[in-house]
């Protein structure tokens, strides 16, 4: 019984994941931040450049916001309608610590290229790539181990080598954050249109929806 229980929580935490969506939230956020740390490297230390650095506590929530809309309006026209609705519980107990732990550790993150920037100390950054990049590894790897989901740990391999080999060769400055989110954002995209396919290829619709749609 507790076998086919565990079996029936690892399939619905799988469904999350089953249509791509999830990775293209995240390269979606991914390109923005790519976008703007290559503007705040490209433009001289002015009051323009100063201004976009604390609007850079704007684009996280917008954009994720934004995302989250599309994400959704994209899974009533294509997943539900294909394999149904799933409605899951709000986290709580080791979830809710996991995800409280990377909101911590992203929020820390943030705070330290802001400090940096705006004291001055460019070589505070040499390593921030690197350090994101490990985050990101984290909690894609932690989100493999409990979806059972290879990609996911490649995924995280994947993004850990990237942040490392760009603080490694010298990129390791705000130039270098914009790599390795533009990185990131395309590995997540490949990943997520990869899953789509094979998503849309298993679960066909039906020929009377098709007509109909």
């Amino acid at each position: 019984m507790k076998q086919e229980l565990n079996k029936s929580l690892l399939r619905a935490v799988q469904y999350h994941y089953i249509d791509g969506t999830f990775e293209f939230t995240f390269s979606g956020l991914c390109l923005v931040l790519a976008a703007f740390f290559y503007v705040q490297a490209k433009l001289p230390e002015s009051l323009i450049s100063t201004i976009l650095m604390w609007l850079f506590v704007l684009i996280i929530p917008s954009g994720s916001i934004l995302i989250n809309r599309l994400v959704n309006r994209f899974k009533e026209k294509v997943t539900y309608p294909r394999t149904g609705y799933l409605s899951y519980q709000k986290p709580k107990g080791v979830n809710k610590a996991v995800k409280t732990g990377f909101a911590m550790g992203v929020t820390a993150i943030i705070g330290g290229l802001v400090a940096a920037i705006i004291t001055g100390s460019p070589q505070a950054l040499d390593w921030m790539p690197g350090l994101t990049s490990f985050v990101f590894a984290f909690v894609f790897a932690w989100i493999g181990f409990r979806s059972s989901l290879p990609r996911f740990l490649l995924l995280g391999f994947l993004l850990l080598l990237s942040g490392v080999l760009l603080s490694v060769t010298g990129f390791g400055n705000i130039l270098g954050l914009s790599l390795f989110y533009a990185i990131a954002g395309l590995l997540l995209l490949v990943s997520g249109a990869l899953t789509l396919r094979v998503y849309l290829l298993r679960n066909p619709r039906d020929v009377e929806e098709q007509d109909g749609f």
